[in-house]
């Protein structure tokens, strides 16, 4: 005699796993949502969202997709059976686009025109039938590069001794930009004007300014600002050479010049994400 169950529960439990097998693979399931993280504005035509979904050999009864964007806006609504549909807003959204030739699934997806930074946020496809439902998320930024940066400086007098104002601006970024200005690669913080502007377009304007004595400074200072963009994972240097001296004592032809020699601006397009240094 053993210690086992009898024959008729062993049988009954072998059915009720394989039921359970059965309901688990006659399911809908969401394979994969494609979204891009991060996207800059003015760099491609369009852009695919796409929510690729298996009904696995479930019935396609009240087949729907949706996406929302944000929450609790629908963008996108595909009825099988019916021609997509989109928010009467959401212009950019191109309504015949078909992700794939199955009938089950072919606009599954959304195809956004021209896609600007009003398209960052946090998107959801929803896949409904009668049987079952799924939900996927996903977020996008779109972001926007500087429209103008630049550096300058101007000679003025600090508390009756020379020194110099140098000043970082920049426009049109998104989202929320930072600036900090190195001198010598050692980052300066103090005696700071900062301001942080939000445009009507929803669009930053940034502006950074600090002064020196030139007793501070060394005879020849490499002076960089650091424009940043940290959820786009984004920074642009630019640089100049600055070589205190006294400019009223100066003939204006040399002062020329030595303007041009000192300024030597660095229009650097590529990410440099090694402005790490201390406190000047």
């Amino acid at each position: 005699m053993g210690g086992g169950k009898p024959r008729r529960e062993q049988e009954k439990g072998k059915k009720n796993l394989h039921m359970t097998n059965l309901i688990k693979s006659n399911q809908l399931v969401i394979k994969s949502i494609s979204v891009p993280e991060l996207l800059r504005e003015g760099e491609t035509d369009y852009v695919i969202l796409d929510c690729d979904y298996d009904l696995e050999n479930i019935s396609s009864d009240g087949l729907v997709v949706k996406w929302y964007f944000n929450d609790d806006n629908v963008e996108y609504q595909w009825i099988y059976g019916h021609e997509p549909q989109a928010d009467p807003s959401a212009s950019h959204i191109d309504l015949g686009y078909k992700a794939s030739d199955d009938p089950y699934t072919m606009y599954r997806a959304m195809k956004l025109n021209n896609p600007t930074i009003n398209l960052t946020g946090d998107y959801r496809c929803a896949v409904f039938t009668y049987q079952d439902e799924e939900i996927a998320d996903a977020s996008m930024i779109v972001y926007s590069t500087e429209e103008k940066f630049d550096l300058k400086y101007r000679k003025k007098i600090i508390d009756g001794k020379e020194g110099v104002e140098l000043t970082c601006f920049a426009e049109g970024l998104y989202p929320q930009p930072t600036m900090d200005i190195y001198v010598n690669d050692i980052i300066v913080n103090e005696t700071i004007t900062s301001d942080l502007t939000m445009r009507n377009d929803s669009k930053y304007d940034i502006m950074m300014q600090v002064v020196a004595k030139n007793e501070n400074l060394p005879n020849e200072a490499l002076v960089k600002c650091s424009l940043s963009i940290p959820k786009a994972n984004y920074t642009i240097p630019r640089e100049l050479i600055y070589i205190p001296g006294t400019p009223t004592s100066t003939p204006s032809v040399t002062t020329n010049l030595l303007r041009k020699m000192e300024i030597q601006a660095i229009n650097s397009s590529e990410p440099d994400n090694t402005d790490n240094g201390d406190t000047l």
